[in-house]
């Protein structure tokens, strides 16, 4: 489930702190894939984006982790923290 991942990452970043291991948990964003085709008709209200445009957001998100944001929940989409 999504709340045992979320957990998951939690506790993955407190163990891996001492080490020095930055763990975070990334929100793609709202994608147009076959996952979330049933919304089909809102894609262009909502701001839905094809694959390659969440991925590298993902990517992008990636690349700004430090142990600062360690333990975070990030939304790709804008970069904000989603509050747990």
């Amino acid at each position: 489930s999504r709340a045992a991942c979320n957990i998951a990452g939690a506790l993955m970043a407190e163990e891996l702190r001492s080490d020095g291991i930055p763990v975070v948990l990334l929100h793609p964003g709202f994608n147009r894939t076959g996952m979330t085709a049933k919304y089909s008709e809102i894609w262009d209200k909502e701001g839905a984006v094809e694959p390659s445009v969440g991925a590298k957001r993902v990517l992008y998100e990636t690349g700004k982790v430090t142990m600062e944001s360690t333990g975070k929940f990030i939304n790709c989409e804008d970069g904000l923290l989603i509050p747990w």
